[in-house]
């Protein structure tokens, strides 16, 4: 859990209190759209994260921990690096730079933690541990969205980067003083030695591997899958690069208000996961529940391009938008654990996660496109409009394998992630 909101922390930093400061200094949205983009492309990379780490670590720490000990050493640099950064106005680029090398580290922590999960916990303890790690990235990220939107406010975004770096440095003692398993390295000088369970899982041979990859992926069910997920977050990524730029430059909200509001929102759609979404899903069935959403959300956008504009609904909508985006996501795991059978499932599943993350830099790179064919309303069409594309692609992924509608992996939710 702890972890976790290790790995929440920055993502309310660079996501939400950030953005927000810079469209009060008077950067454009096109701007604030790229930089976005930028630092969410390493996200993209997990799937080659998760292969590296299987293949290469130094059993003696265990299988994650090294890695995962790295990963933090690398997200606290980069987190002062950012710090040391001047204004925005000065260089935007180097903040999208730093953002990205931000995120680099957060992903390879992001792919240590759930590979130590996986390999440590037991089959009973993985929903309750899910739920909790759920839990920690929500409060992580709506915590430091807070705290950094008023750093930003009192001392500039030098001290809110900073601040998240000591945080994380923090939780780093975490993986530091506790062993993987008995009888390990604690560091690379102290006693110890790989366990056996690590040797025998460890991974030795790639071409066979890759082959039930291949092929598990070029099923007709899988590709509809995979389009379904890179258009459905798309829209997500439109959504996300055009909120701060709307909110205080055109609704005239003062930057301290849209971070406070934006994160009360993601804490909102955070309980939501946690307490409401996998047994919703359970109960009506992923893909039912994911037409739901979707279907939630294309109306939501529809709605908005008449009624952005006004303040109230915005923050309506925003509050909504969260609830929906959040039961989309749960669905959209439990489909594509789902269509990820045998023994490439893992890898199978991360390349689905690895298309959504793509999904979402590539939507936030379209904004300056979709303003030009029609300002914010158009913005808010494009969602919508995405939303009903992926629900027809995601229903052509079920009708080819029909297994995908009646899903029960969420009651372990040990993918909710």
């Amino acid at each position: 859990m702890l972890l976790y909101a290790a790995q929440g922390a920055p993502e309310g930093l660079l996501y939400i209190a950030i953005p927000a400061w810079f469209a009060s200094q008077g950067i454009g949205a096109e701007a604030i759209a790229g930089y976005i983009a930028i630092i969410l492309l390493p996200w993209s990379f997990k799937l080659f994260n998760g292969v590296l780490m299987d293949r290469f670590t130094w059993l003696p720490m265990g299988r994650k921990r090294p890695w995962l000990i790295l990963a933090q050493l690398l997200l606290i640099g980069s987190l002062i690096w950012f710090a040391g950064l001047s204004s925005p106005e000065a260089g935007l680029t180097w903040f999208a730079i730093a953002g990205f090398a931000v995120n680099f580290a957060g992903a390879f922590q992001d792919v240590s933690i759930d590979g130590m999960a996986i390999d440590i916990l037991s089959e009973e303890e993985r929903a309750s541990a899910n739920g909790l790690m759920w839990g920690g990235k929500t409060l992580g990220t709506a915590g430091f969205a807070f705290l950094s939107g008023y750093l930003i406010s009192d001392q500039g975004h030098a001290l809110a980067a900073i601040v998240t770096a000591v945080f994380v440095a923090l939780v780093m003692l975490l993986p530091v003083l506790l062993r993987e398993r008995p009888g390990e390295k604690l560091m690379p000088w102290s006693s110890g030695k790989a366990s056996s369970a690590n040797r025998d899982v460890q991974v030795s041979q790639w071409w066979p591997f890759m082959k039930k990859l291949w092929r598990a992926m070029r099923t007709p069910a899988s590709l509809m899958l995979a389009i379904g997920i890179l258009v459905a977050f798309a829209a997500y990524g439109l959504k996300t690069a055009f909120s701060p730029t709307l909110a205080v430059e055109e609704l005239g909200w003062a930057r301290e208000r849209f971070t406070n509001r934006d994160a009360s929102a993601d804490l909102l759609g955070g309980l939501f996961g946690i307490f409401v979404s996998g047994w919703l899903a359970d109960k009506i069935g992923p893909m039912k529940a994911l037409g739901g959403a979707l279907l939630g959300m294309a109306l939501l956008n529809g709605a908005a391009i008449v009624w952005w504009t006004s303040d109230d609904f915005y923050y309506v909508y925003l509050l909504a938008y969260s609830v929906l985006f959040v039961l989309m996501s749960v669905c959209t795991y439990a489909i594509a654990m789902g269509q990820s059978q045998g023994g490439v499932a893992a890898t199978q599943f991360s390349i689905f996660m690895a298309l959504l993350n793509f999904g979402t830099s590539l939507g936030a790179a379209q904004l300056g496109a979709a303003k030009d064919l029609g300002g914010y309303a158009a913005a808010f069409g494009a969602c919508s409009a995405l939303s009903v594309i992926a629900i027809i692609f995601y229903l052509a992924a079920t009708l080819l394998n029909r297994q995908l509608s009646r899903s029960t992996v969420l009651s372990d939710q040990e993918m909710r992630l």
